[in-house]
């Protein structure tokens, strides 16, 4: 039945294909409007007709001259024309709605959501109720059916950014037996259009395939916004997250309520957001089930776990070549935190094979988390556990974390960075300050979604009263939860009493200070850290800049202990900032330094650092201004003169590195740090030389060797400079050359006058 109707949608979309929206001239554009207005339209050839409500085309009218549009109506629009029919899309009115959210306006046949017998949004006539479940069974809801509609959605100036029919379907697990349900957009060409083309979670204008209407799942009478809070604190941490952008959803011109369009996670959504393209990518949910790809790689990521004791870090370090190991801690840190019973099984993780191939996990679908009462919940006991206690920890659910504290290495490293996002995004003072943010985002809104809901969804329970009591549960929950966790993870590895670390760092935009790898974002920091292991800190002053105050890599205390560091970022004044590390050649396993300055550099007693802590101190190198020297680890056979070659330890990463080089008194003078997706021999830097202080220091990916050479990017660059100087320089001289006239001419004129009258008067 399905594909009968799809193939009826498809018939009457293939007339549209001879005429467009731009053949009818519009007296209002669909949009926002403060006070009625007589709609009129005009097309060149054709009859006009529409139709609205129902959006049935059996109803459809005679459009008249002038349509009074006095309230919020979404108007389909069809012409006749020489025996064929051609749809022109639905647009939208809204009169005196005023919104700060996006508004996204539906149009389908009635029917295709209500009808007994098509419509995917009621029971149908086969539905019986299982006792067993609870729930009922052979539902229209619960088959794939795919709808045609018109959608549009506008921003929050009120501009239309989608106008496109597309396919529905309805979306969720259990939620949708929920009177109100989630909704999936999908573009497809047999609709017209493959993409929905523009920025709709206001990052940048983007394409994508597929987007949902979310109602929040089971907080879908609650905050309707939980899900997208908690997922939001996740993308502190670094995690994947959907998308979200509140809206409030009209669907033939009637108010359905608000709701969080989100990203669909699918081959785009890896692809829009790490730019690994759409194919060789897997991705799977819960106990193993593929959504994209296969699942062959990651049971062979279990079965090598079974077969391997995870103890040895030489199997640790084999698993951390399958899955990415730090963000699979940072995932788990998160969901113990929202105690999240669904984090079992309704979860998100993928791998690419044009990146590096490893697994790595999405935070999804959290609405289960962050309950006001489960404060006290001690969820890294029950994810931890070897024996399930409960539904939501069943031992496959559990594997991976289990394993994986087995390893000294890992367990640290999850002890340091639950600490960490303990005491920064998931603290006590953090979260809240988000839960403000997002209840002033959402509590004007809700007044117009309880206002208007109940004329669609009778049975809905929701008011403002019950979303400030539910916005004080989740405050409840974030007043004590940071606190529990850190007992529980005191409980679970038999830690000490934490001791407390003070960090105040001055001119902190000059420089990175990296806590177990983590950047700490404030001048003033505060947290508890675990005397039982020590804490790494990274000190990154910014090209220019010098580092005081600590210069240890670690740190630690005793337990109880409050320690206190001051790391102050200061400007060198040296010459010695002349120096850049100016491109690298990682195929060949070289890079090159430049002197930039105006002076000769002795380069005798600096040192070379790259990622795995290789240093190389630098011998009878004395660089010239102007002039090249370059570090190789293999040997060149063909040499410039001007050129000064030395021989390196290590080899050049290809895909992820940094490279340093500091001064004798060991300041840093330069850095490059870079992560490739793809290798094309040479990386430069990508701005002209004697200004790169005073900009971002830039770098490009190119296919060109130019080691000892300037780069070819710059001989263009360079030159337009110089040319720019002299036109200036020469204007300079004709502005002063122009002025000295002005001046001169009248003085030798006063002076000439002068003397012949003194010589007239002497005369006389």
């Amino acid at each position: 039945m399905n594909k009968i109707f799809l193939t009826f949608s498809l018939f009457i979309i293939s007339f549209t294909s001879s005429l467009s929206q731009s053949d009818v001239i519009f007296s209002h554009e669909a949009g926002f409007y403060n006070e009625p207005f007589y709609l009129k339209l005009n097309v060149e050839k054709g009859e006009l007709f529409y139709f609205d409500e129902n959006n049935i085309d059996k109803d459809r009218k005679s459009f008249p001259d002038s349509l009074l549009i006095d309230k919020t109506n979404t108007i389909s629009l069809l012409v006749s024309h020489a025996d064929s029919v051609h749809k022109l899309g639905s647009f939208s009115y809204f009169i005196g709605f005023n919104t700060s959210f996006k508004v996204v306006s539906i149009s389908i046949d009635n029917d295709f959501l209500f009808d007994t017998y098509k419509g995917i949004y009621v029971k149908g006539p086969r539905a019986y109720f299982d006792t067993v479940s609870n729930h009922y069974r052979n539902v229209n809801w619960e088959k794939k059916w795919e709808r045609e509609n018109f959608v549009e959605i506008f921003n929050e100036k009120g501009e239309r950014i989608v106008s496109q029919n597309s396919g529905i379907k309805i979306f969720g697990g259990m939620t949708k037996y929920y009177s109100e349900k989630s909704l999936r957009l999908i573009a497809r060409t047999e609709y017209g259009v493959n993409r929905f083309d523009a920025d709709i979670f206001n990052k940048g204008k983007k394409k994508y395939k597929q987007f949902i209407l979310r109602h929040s799942g089971n907080d879908w009478d609650k905050l309707r916004f939980k899900d997208a809070f908690t997922t939001s604190l996740a993308s502190e941490s670094g995690l994947d997250v959907q998308a979200s952008s509140p809206c409030h959803l009209f669907v033939n011109s009637e108010y359905w309520g608000v709701y969080n369009i989100r990203e669909k996670i699918n081959v785009y959504y890896i692809d829009n957001n790490h730019n690994s393209g759409t194919s060789g990518i897997d991705i799977l949910q819960g106990y193993r089930t593929v959504e994209a790809g296969s699942q062959h790689d990651y049971n062979a990521l279990l079965s090598y776990i079974r077969k391997n004791d995870l103890s040895i870090d030489k199997n640790y370090f084999k698993v951390q070549e399958m899955m990415d190991t730090r963000n699979f801690a940072n995932f788990q840190i998160h969901q113990l935190y929202y105690a999240n019973h669904d984090a079992m099984g309704n979860i998100r993780f993928w791998k690419s094979d044009s990146l590096d191939g490893k697994f790595r996990w999405i935070v999804y679908d959290t609405d289960l988390g962050f309950g006001p009462n489960r404060f006290r919940e001690n969820s890294l006991k029950d994810f931890t556990s070897s024996v399930q206690t409960d539904w939501y920890n069943r031992k496959w659910a559990t594997f991976l974390l289990r394993n994986l504290l087995e390893n000294e290495r890992f367990k640290q490293d999850f002890i340091m960075q639950s600490s960490f996002i303990l005491n920064t995004i998931l603290s006590k003072d953090h979260v809240i300050k988000r839960i403000n943010e997002f209840k002033e985002l959402y509590e004007e809104e809700m007044h117009i979604h309880f206002s208007n809901q109940r004329r669609r969804f009778g049975s809905y329970r929701g008011n403002l009263k019950k979303w400030q009591q539910s916005i004080d549960g989740i405050t409840l929950f974030a007043k004590k939860r940071d606190m529990y966790s850190f007992v529980h993870l005191e409980q679970k590895f038999n830690l000490q009493e934490p001791y407390l670390l003070k960090l105040i760092i001055s001119n902190k935009d000059a420089g990175l200070v990296l806590l177990n790898d983590n950047e700490i974002t404030v001048e003033d920091f505060k947290g508890r850290f675990y005397s039982e292991y020590d804490l790494p800190i990274s000190i990154i002053p910014n090209l220019g800049y010098s580092a005081n105050g600590y210069t240890d890599s670690v740190i630690n205390a005793d337990k109880g202990d409050t320690i206190s560091i001051t790391i102050k970022f200061t400007k060198n004044h040296s010459s010695e900032e002349q120096i850049i590390i100016n491109e690298i050649d990682y195929v060949n396993d070289c890079f090159e330094i430049y002197n930039q300055g105006s002076s000769t550099i002795n380069l005798s007693g600096w040192k070379l650092k790259d990622k795995n802590n290789n240093i190389f101190s630098i011998e009878n190198c004395v660089l010239q201004k102007g002039r090249f020297a370059v570090f190789h680890y293999n040997n060149i056979e063909q040499k410039i003169d001007t050129v000064q070659y030395c021989t390196i330890d290590f080899r050049v990463s290809s895909s992820d590195e940094f490279l340093e080089i500091y001064d004798k008194e060991e300041r840093l003078v330069d850095r490059v740090d870079y992560q490739l997706s793809e290798t094309k021999i040479s990386y430069r830097r990508n701005i002209p030389f004697h200004i790169f202080n005073d900009i971002e220091v830039s770098w490009k990916n190119d296919s060109s060797i130019s080691m000892g050479y300037h780069n070819p990017f710059y001989t263009n660059m360079l030159e337009e400079i110089y040319q720019q100087e002299l036109q200036e320089k020469k204007s300079l001289r004709v502005v002063m050359f122009s002025f000295g006239a002005a001046t001169l001419i009248p003085l030798l004129f006063f002076l000439i006058k002068r003397r012949r009258k003194n010589k007239s008067t002497l005369q006389s």
